[in-house]
């Protein structure tokens, strides 16, 4: 309800949410995903858990943000040279500042692509009115101690796509769809 999503799954860590999310939309060996080349290394160890390769754009050194224009050339280039491994954006929200989302969402519905926002360090922040977490197709949160709200661990994965929050909850289980009251009866 607070960040305005249709579905909200509670994973183990803020690293889960990122890993768990990348699985849903299928990335895996041989992928591309593009991340800001300023963050916590759980970004990028996330898209290597799933055997693909990260991608680091430079950000914007006013925001810290990932650069949409350099997100662009970068698939542009790719584009030219026939690269057709790009399979999502993560754009990171640094230090609780949102990262440029018109152009970031513009940039990857123009090629295609979803976007699985890190907002493990953002949780409250806005952007034009719009909770971070809600405005990609996947939100990812960290509950970390050192995080604004803890839970002592724990992350939490937001989106409004149906799908991607069965195919979280079944990793999340270790594919289990009964619960265990219910297995035990």
């Amino acid at each position: 309800d607070y960040i305005g999503s249709r579905y909200a799954i509670a994973v183990s860590s803020g690293t889960a949410a990122l890993h768990l999310s990348l699985l849903a939309i299928g990335i895996t060996e041989g992928d591309e995903v593009i991340v800001p080349s300023f963050s916590f290394i759980a970004t990028a160890n996330a898209i290597v858990y799933c055997r693909a390769t990260p991608v680091f754009i430079d950000i914007d050194l006013q925001t810290y943000n990932i650069n949409p224009e350099k997100i662009e050339e970068y698939i542009c280039n790719a584009i030219k040279k026939k690269n057709k491994s790009i399979k999502a954006i993560m754009p990171v929200h640094q230090l609780g500042m949102p990262a440029d989302m018109d152009n970031i969402t513009a940039i990857a519905k123009k090629y295609n692509l979803p976007v699985i926002e890190d907002a493990a360090c953002a949780l409250g922040s806005e952007y034009k009115g719009r909770k971070v977490g809600n405005i990609g197709e996947i939100g990812c949160f960290s509950f970390h101690p050192r995080k604004i709200i803890t839970t002592g661990e724990g992350g939490m994965i937001t989106t409004n796509n149906k799908e991607v929050a069965e195919k979280v909850r079944l990793l999340r289980n270790h594919g289990m769809t009964i619960s265990a009251d219910k297995r035990r009866k």
